[in-house]
C-alpha cells in the first residue's frame, strides 16, 4: 500500500511539473506573441508618420509652384526622370545644377561641364553642400545610382531631376574635373 501511494505521489508530481512546464511555454508564447505585436504596431506607426511626412513634402511643393505633374502624384515620387535632350536645353539654359554622383575612378575620364563632383557614398555627409536655388539635374553612369540618390534627397529642400541614361547617354560637351 505503501508502494502503491509513492508511486501515486510521483505520478502526481510528474503531472504537476508538467503541466507547470506547460503553462511556462504557452506564458513564452504570449510575451513572444506580445512583443511581436508591438514590433509590428511601431513599424506600422513609423511607416505612418514616414508616409505623412511625404504628403506633406508633396502637398507643399505644390504650394510652392513646382511643376509636378500627375504621375509623380501618383507614384509618390517628387523627383523627375529627364531624357537627353531635355537635359541638354536645361543645362543649356541655365536652368539646373549639375551633381554627378560617379566616383572618382568614373569622373577621371570626364564630366558634364560645370558638375559638382559629390560620390553617392558621400552624399550624406556632405549634402549641406549641394545648391537648393535652382533644379538638381543628377546623374551617375547608367541613371540608376542617380535616380537613388534623387530618392534619398527628395525629403530634403531639392528640386530633383535623374538623367535618364546617365553619362553613359551624354553625346554634349565634356571636361576634365579639376
Amino acid at each position: 500500500m505503501a508502494l502503491t501511494a509513492l508511486i501515486l505521489a510521483n505520478l502526481a508530481l510528474l503531472l504537476a511539473l508538467l503541466a507547470r512546464l506547460k503553462a511556462a511555454s504557452a506564458a513564452d508564447a504570449a510575451e513572444s506573441a506580445s512583443t511581436d505585436a508591438r514590433r509590428y504596431a511601431s513599424n506600422a506607426e513609423q511607416t505612418l508618420t514616414y508616409e505623412v511626412k511625404r504628403l506633406r513634402s508633396l502637398v507643399a511643393r505644390l504650394a510652392d509652384g513646382e511643376d509636378l505633374d500627375g504621375q509623380m502624384v501618383r507614384d509618390d515620387i517628387l523627383w523627375k526622370d529627364v531624357d537627353l535632350n531635355e537635359a541638354k536645353e536645361l543645362i543649356a539654359q541655365g536652368k539646373v545644377a549639375l551633381l554627378d554622383v560617379r566616383t572618382p575612378q568614373e569622373t577621371s575620364m570626364g564630366i558634364i561641364p560645370g558638375a559638382q563632383l559629390l560620390p553617392m557614398d558621400d552624399i550624406d555627409d556632405r549634402k549641406h553642400e549641394l545648391p537648393t536655388d535652382k533644379p538638381l539635374l543628377v546623374y551617375c553612369a547608367g541613371g540608376g545610382r542617380s535616380a537613388s540618390v534623387c530618392e534619398h534627397l527628395s525629403d530634403g529642400p531639392y528640386q530633383l531631376m535623374n538623367l535618364t541614361g546617365g553619362f553613359g547617354s551624354w553625346d554634349g560637351p565634356v571636361e576634365r574635373p579639376s
